[in-house]
């Protein structure tokens, strides 16, 4: 009996933890191959160590993750064996290879959706603390944004390998200088919690003084401090591994050449916590509703019901919390039936014609439609992509 192939996937740092999505994506499409998936932490494999690991593993193919900027592994280190970048800091620079890029535009677009809705008078960017290259094409879609709306953008200066130390004073004295009611977009989650953090020593709160929003959904907890709930642009990690394990399986099979063009992953949607509650933070009984939704929104929860729990009139009601969140409260009780939609879906065992009911949709015709309008496919497609 023929000996099971192995693909090898070399990641960046810790993120087999924080983005376990990948790593699942990749073992999805290693399953429909019969393929064993041997997982390597970068930060414990130089590019010394690659051949040797190589000659060890004889592996059919490799996906590399290519977003730390030290220990770079260059193309020559894989002569003859297949291999895919995904999510390359550079994409430029691996031009002739397979790589899986992120969408860095739809990115920013999402971000800039969710701070807008507060209706903020000015914005403000914070960078990774290494400012790579999707770093800056991230920031520089959201100051169009910014420009396109008409709104000032202040962007924090970031200088490559700062110490974290220096960076906080940096950036202490930076948020001291903000206006009121600022809607900041952290480039990723890590960089939000501190920001946060800093924010918070500052005499700055959130959401009262600023609105905050990150990337990633990744909430490890970096720090101790008492900071609110970030939302965040949830990515579609899992659609990234699936598609670098894909175009592995092509170039193994000589389906495609290196000389392929990119594909991209982006956005599944954005997920809202404290930090994006806009103008609600003056109006308790808005705040108040807003838990209410997030609680019970999957148990049937209506407009009116929610209205009828809150003192006043429902117009007045709806009026007020459409002024503090920027969108109505349908539109939030949706928002949080969808995102437990999407849970629900990515679990293979759910049947389809079931979720609606848990989510507390009034029947499957309705989450079907808002589904497309959402994501523009169907719901068997959405899973038929990510769970193959």
């Amino acid at each position: 009996m023929p000996p099971v192939p192995t693909i090898l996937y070399l990641n960046a740092g810790d993120h087999e933890l924080e983005y376990p999505g990948k790593l699942a994506g990749i073992r999805r499409f290693a399953r429909t191959r019969g393929w064993r998936v041997e997982v390597f932490r970068r930060r414990d494999v130089t590019p010394a160590d690659v051949p040797a690991l190589l000659r060890k593993i004889a592996p059919a193919g490799c996906v590399v993750e290519d977003t730390t900027r030290s220990q770079k592994l260059p193309s020559s280190l894989f002569k003859g064996i297949p291999f895919v970048y995904l999510d390359p800091t550079n994409p430029a620079k691996r031009r002739g290879h397979a790589i899986i890029v992120c969408d860095q535009e739809a990115v920013a677009d999402a971000a800039f959706r969710e701070l807008a809705a507060g209706a903020p008078p000015c914005y403000a960017v914070v960078p990774s603390m290494s400012r790579p290259q999707w770093n800056e094409r991230r920031i520089s879609e959201f100051q169009s944004l910014c420009s396109a709306h008409g709104r000032p953008c202040i962007v924090f200066s970031g200088k490559p390998d700062e110490k974290p130390a220096r960076w906080k004073t940096r950036i202490s004295q930076w948020i001291s200088s903000l206006p009121n009611h600022v809607a900041v977009f952290a480039a990723n989650d890590y960089v939000g919690q501190l920001f946060a953090e800093t924010a918070l020593e500052a005499g700055r709160r959130i959401p009262h003084d600023m609105t905050l929003v990150g990337v990633d959904d990744v909430q490890v907890k970096y720090t101790d401090a008492p900071i609110p709930g970030i939302s965040s642009v949830k990515m579609d990690f899992e659609l990234a591994g699936y598609l670098a394990a894909k175009a592995l399986g092509e170039l193994i099979t000589r389906r495609i050449s290196r000389e392929r063009e990119s594909m991209a992953f982006g956005p599944l949607l954005v997920v809202r916590r404290e930090s994006t509650r806009g103008h609600g933070r003056r109006e308790p009984h808005v705040l108040q509703a807003v838990e209410i939704i997030r609680r019970e929104a999957c148990d049937g929860l209506t407009a009116a019901a929610l209205a009828a729990r809150v003192p006043g009139s429902r117009k007045h009601f709806e009026r007020r919390f459409r002024e503090a969140m920027g969108h109505s409260v349908l539109d939030e009780i949706l928002d949080i039936r969808l995102q437990a939609a999407l849970d629900m879906l990515s679990r293979p065992e759910t049947a389809i014609g079931a979720i609606a009911d848990f989510c507390g949709f009034e029947s499957d015709r309705e989450l079907r439609k808002l589904f497309r309008a959402r994501f523009g496919t169907s719901m068997r497609a959405w899973r038929k992509r990510h769970l193959r």
